[in-house]
């Protein structure tokens, strides 16, 4: 992982908790109806469709770029996620819509197989919001136990492996001939003494979960970049804590490709 001189961390992907038992149900018209979001969809082939989410009054996505956001149920242990949300006078209208079952793997199936709907996600690689996010309960403990997920400038199109369930599209900037493929598992050096990196502790948190669990490549980017929670809530905590440049002492010439399983390939 070379060719990048800033290791970003995106504070881009917002999580609001509910109890959907009694948060009201609103209807969803999405772009692509992933799973949970079916509703309206003439056949298996068409890609529209709604459904519904308990979003709660006051809900934003990001403002800028790809305006994701997700609501965590941890009771029913459900994701709804959206890609490219936003609030007209008529409803949501998110480009993409998918709700993700948190209570075993949180792994959607390839895209490949049927239903092929069921393999996207409100991120390029199919992951959901909550995947690989770095979360403010983390990092005040001082632990991240889990994978993170990346966006890096060199992910190859068109192929992608578990955990990944689709790929990045083909464009006049990402290739299908080069590059990490979505799912592609990194791993920074576990020999590295990240004590002397000159971190903070909320990127030392990072640093060593990059060196135990590693990170999936989830999408493209312009720069190499980690993924934090934006909620109002978090950007609250934040603030002195964690910023964008803040884990950029991690070496990204330190950074290992673990062993790719099995490819498939979405034609795009």
């Amino acid at each position: 992982m070379t060719g990048q001189s800033l290791f970003w961390v995106n504070f881009s992907d917002p999580l609001y908790f509910v109890d959907s038992t009694t948060t009201p149900m609103v209807t969803v018209m999405a772009g692509l109806g992933g799973t949970g979001f079916r509703m309206g969809a003439a056949d298996d082939s068409v890609g529209p469709g709604n459904g519904p989410a308990p979003i709660p009054v006051g809900a934003m996505p990001n403002p800028g770029g790809d305006q994701r956001m997700g609501i965590i149920d941890r009771v029913a242990e459900m994701e709804w996620g959206f890609y490219d949300a936003i609030d007209t006078s008529s409803g949501w209208t998110p480009d993409l819509a998918a709700t993700l079952d948190l209570s075993g793997s949180g792994v959607r199936p390839p895209e490949r197989d049927n239903p092929w709907w069921a393999g996207h996600g409100p991120r390029a690689c199919g992951f959901g919001i909550i995947n690989g996010l770095i979360r403010t309960e983390e990092v005040q403990a001082g632990s991240i136990e889990h994978a993170l997920v990346i966006a890096y400038p060199h992910i190859r199109s068109r192929y992608y492996t578990a955990p990944a369930s689709t790929a990045q599209a083909t464009t006049p900037l990402v290739s299908p001939t080069v590059g990490i493929l979505c799912g592609g598992h990194i791993q920074l050096d576990p020999t590295l003494d990240v004590t002397t990196l000159g971190l903070n502790p909320a990127a030392l948190a990072i640093a060593r979960a990059l060196q135990k669990y590693g990170a999936f490549i989830g999408d493209y980017s312009g720069a190499t970049a980690l993924y934090a929670d934006s909620s109002p809530s978090a950007m609250t905590y934040w603030k002195g804590v964690l910023g964008n440049l803040d884990a950029q002492g991690i070496p990204l010439n330190r950074f290992r490709v673990l062993q790719i399983g099995t490819t498939y390939d979405n034609g795009n």
